[in-house]
């Protein structure tokens, strides 16, 4: 019996979740959607795995009725009167809000099928951008959203109707997402696809196909690509500070990654928290044309903490080998950091 009585609780408090989520997913489509509606929504989807798992759910069915984005804006949302009940309450909520959307889909039916024939006609408009070695470039799209390219990166934005599509070709973007909830903000990035929700976060893909994704502000949702070596591709709803890492090696992991290390490249900046030698040459190399080598292997074990100027990368490089306590020569095309002569 007392087990009977434990599974009787799961199922109520995973009932609860799926009807919380239900609700959210109402609410969030809507365009009168405030930032402390956005904070309460970060703040339940926190609270357990259970919230996590009842919110990928709830996205994934809302999802395949695809058809939602070529409806009318303002008969695709609940009335004011459903918004005021309670999230607990979704399943009338749904019934009412579903009366008026069968009414709209057999009124708008000829609409409808004009949006899909513009769509597969729509001329393909996309664009690439690059930034070059040690360049910060700012791109501001049609839609108002932002794409700031750290150096040496490349995006081919494509942007139609139906979706926005962002593939980061390589290396690193902040993207500061405009509202638009007709048509989903979507990076495709090697090994994973990022799916914005009004937000801003940045993404580093290394050379070695090694992805960072931070929240800065908002909710974005990452998943894992089909076809990576991990037995099922997850997904992970994150909010603002916090930070995971794909590879098709390893798949999804929670990160320790700290926002404003990963971000700190949007002032010029690079911090380092107790980095070897080997590890701030690497970095500095991203914003250099005549890279750098450390002459021996066993200075590693020496660390650094600080923050240096990517735009003036000469004095950097001196002020990491004075940190380091190491002297720098010029070689034919690179620089050599290695240790004082005796």
């Amino acid at each position: 019996m007392k087990l009977t009585g434990n599974n009787s609780t799961g199922k109520v408090s995973n009932k609860q979740a799926s009807d919380q989520a239900l609700g959210w997913v109402v609410r969030l489509r809507s365009d009168a959607v405030q930032e402390t509606d956005m904070e309460a929504f970060a703040h339940w989807l926190t609270a357990s795995d259970g919230n996590q798992q009842a919110w990928e759910q709830a996205l994934d069915l809302w999802e395949t009725a695809g058809v939602l984005s070529y409806l009318p804006s303002q008969d695709l949302l609940p009335s004011s009167e459903i918004f005021a009940e309670p999230l607990n309450n979704t399943d009338g909520l749904l019934r009412k809000w579903s009366a008026g959307f069968w009414r709209t889909l057999t009124a708008t039916s000829a609409s409808l099928v004009i949006a899909v024939a513009v769509f597969f006609a729509f001329e393909d408009n996309s664009q690439r951008y690059y930034s070059a070695v040690g360049e910060y470039k700012q791109v501001t799209l049609a839609d108002g959203s932002v794409i700031e390219l750290n150096t040496d990166s490349a995006v081919n934005v494509s942007l139609d109707q139906a979706v926005r599509e962002i593939e980061l070709l390589k290396g690193e973007a902040f993207f500061t997402v405009a509202s638009d909830r007709q048509r989903p903000f979507v990076v495709q990035v090697g090994a994973a696809t990022v799916q914005a929700l009004g937000t801003a976060f940045n993404i580093y893909r290394s050379q070695e196909n090694q992805i960072e994704v931070a929240v800065i502000e908002g909710v974005v949702r990452v998943s894992e690509s089909k076809g990576s070596a991990v037995a099922a591709p997850r997904s992970k709803m994150m909010v603002a500070n916090q930070a995971v890492v794909v590879s098709s090696a390893s798949g999804l992991v929670d990160a320790s990654l700290k926002t404003e290390q990963a971000t700190a490249w949007r002032q010029q900046q690079i911090i380092f928290d107790d980095a070897s030698v080997t590890q701030a040459a690497a970095s500095l190399n991203r914003y250099r044309q005549d890279k750098i080598m450390v002459a021996d292997q066993s200075q590693s074990n020496r660390r650094i903490s600080g923050i240096f100027s990517t735009s003036e990368p000469q004095q950097t490089l001196f002020a990491v080998a004075e940190a380091f306590e190491l002297e720098v020569s010029q070689q034919a095309d690179h620089w050599l950091l290695s240790p004082p002569n005796p």
